[in-house]
């Protein structure tokens, strides 16, 4: 699809391929990768992506091109392709669209929205068939003998385990009830042209799909890397007008809001040597709103994070700036899952080039993750989102005017509102404090900061000098200042001119707070 002359509105209230195409919505063609996507080679393919990733607009492309509607795709790549227009027989399902709260609930519905496909089809369903599992065998036989190729598209297949990830006596349940309707698939495969299966989590190899040992999973093969998301080259030849449209009513440069929209929605790398995307529901609604904000991230899905990271006493950097090793493994379950894994699933995390070796990192993909995923965690440790907010904004203040008292009595406050049974007696709760107060604040923590020297603990470079971080616990501020000096953690500031100040504080972990602090103030020569 070319770019177009005028300026269509954005799909910014749409994932549906028909109400998006009819009402002459913006559409960043994706029908070349869908081509290599749908060849024979491939009878069961599943994708995962974080949600509101662009997953349903792909289904949904796909079940309209699987139907043989041509003229839907007028001016895109795959009009005029050897594609074969031959309507298909497609089942479509959504499951996000379900609320099931136990296995009962979800066997019922199953049945229901299978029922409502035979009514489409214009069959009636055959005595005893009262499960979903018999009811989709059934309906793709019944389609089959009537010399119908079949479709089967599944999105989101993995929702009604993520609603009741809470609830661990009903998962459990509901598993049994998935894999016996998935099973059905494999049951009928020599009916089956195709068959599409997207979720945000990764359980294809586990016995949630024990049958579909044929089974396809593309999440991390480099050519399907940009399947759903904006690519650079889609953001330039599609986003061009809404940039300028957007830079000139901030008064700023086209390259100014290229550069924005990279910084807050970009980076996202799901495989190795794959192409890096843009996060499209928050590119899309920034452009249209005309400024940089929190889109994306959902307070449901954070919850899970956030409070995942309190149970399990986790350090943030644990997940963060770590060699991202076989991070594309299926994972069986993701309350057994590490918690980089869990954080790269629902895409708060993505794959890095490491700077020093052949290997990939973590790391927040881009500000809009890192600041909702940050800003969540410190609230659910502070047990206030607003007080929280402000203690980050108060620390902020206090190292750019050089009171230091103010920002430790700030900190200890913060400390203060953690509640007692969530504190940690070991040094990795202390380090994911400092890594959540420092990133908010806009500055670097340990994790980012890698050198031949050991890691320091938090850095802020400010305007007029550079204050280095260090603490001890159970020590003294003494100590921590020694080893500030011993390990020159001051000196490649200094060597550019900048003042630097060291800043060696004590935790004292039955206080709950700092109970001492020094400060020492390095100038270049």
């Amino acid at each position: 699809m070319d770019a177009p002359s005028r300026r269509p509105e954005l799909p910014i209230s749409t994932s549906d391929i028909w109400s998006l195409r009819r009402r002459g919505l913006l559409y960043v063609d994706k029908t070349r990768p869908i081509a290599s996507l749908v060849r024979p080679k491939n009878q069961f393919v599943f994708l995962a992506r974080p949600r509101r990733f662009g997953k349903s607009l792909l289904v949904s492309a796909l079940e309209a091109l699987f139907q043989g509607d041509r003229a839907l795709f007028a001016d895109t790549w795959i009009h005029d392709r050897a594609w074969d227009w031959t309507p298909h027989a497609v089942i479509r399902l959504d499951l996000s669209e379900w609320r099931t709260e136990n296995a009962a609930a979800l066997q019922d519905e199953l049945a229901y929205r299978m029922s409502l496909h035979f009514t489409a089809c214009g069959e009636t369903p055959p005595p005893g068939a009262t499960t979903g599992a018999r009811l989709l065998s059934a309906l793709i036989q019944r389609l089959a003998a009537r010399g119908q190729p079949v479709v089967v598209l599944i999105d989101a297949y993995d929702a009604p385990i993520l609603q009741n990830l809470g609830h661990p006596a009903e998962l459990t349940g509901i598993r049994d009830v998935l894999r016996g309707f998935y099973g059905a698939l494999k049951a009928n495969g020599r009916h089956l042209r195709f068959v599409f299966l997207t979720g945000v989590t990764r359980f294809a190899r586990t016995r949630l799909f024990a049958g579909l040992n044929n089974l396809n999973d593309i999440s991390h093969e480099p050519a399907f890397s940009a399947l759903v998301g904006f690519t650079e080259e889609d953001v330039t030849r599609y986003l061009t007008p809404y940039m300028e449209r957007m830079a000139q009513a901030q008064g700023t440069q086209l390259a100014e809001v290229r550069q924005g929209l990279r910084h807050w929605y970009g980076g996202y790398l799901f495989v190795e040597d794959g192409e890096r995307v843009y996060n499209p529901y928050s590119t899309l609604h920034c452009l249209d709103k005309g400024k940089f904000a929190h889109y994306w991230a959902a307070p449901g899905s954070l919850a899970f994070l956030t409070q995942l990271v309190k149970k399990r006493r986790a350090n943030v950097q644990d997940a963060v700036g770590q060699e991202a090793r076989d991070i594309g493994a299926a994972y069986p379950a993701w309350e057994h899952s590490t918690l980089q894994a869990v954080m790269f699933q629902a895409g708060y995390l993505t794959l890095r080039p490491a700077a020093e070796v052949k290997t990939y990192v973590t790391a927040f993909p881009n500000r809009e993750a890192e600041q909702a995923f940050l800003t969540a965690l410190l609230a659910e440790y502070a047990q206030a989102p607003q007080a929280a907010r402000q203690a980050v904004d108060a620390l902020a203040a206090a190292l750019h005017t050089g009171e230091y008292a103010a920002f430790v009595a700030q900190f200890n406050a913060l400390l203060r509102r953690v509640p007692y049974k969530i504190h940690v007696r070991r040094q990795a709760y202390y380090q994911s404090l400092l890594h959540l107060t420092f990133t908010l604040m806009g500055f670097r923590t340990g994790s980012e900061i890698r050198t031949h020297r050991p890691r320091i603990d938090a850095i802020a470079e400010l305007p007029a000098k550079t204050v280095i971080l260090e603490y001890e616990l159970d020590g003294t501020a003494q100590a921590a200042l020694r080893r500030i000096e011993a390990q020159g953690y001051h000196l490649p500031y200094l060597q550019e001119g900048c003042p630097a100040v060291g800043l060696g504080v004590n935790f004292d972990r039955a206080k709950r707070r700092i109970t001492e602090w020094q400060t020492r103030i390095y100038n270049a020569e």
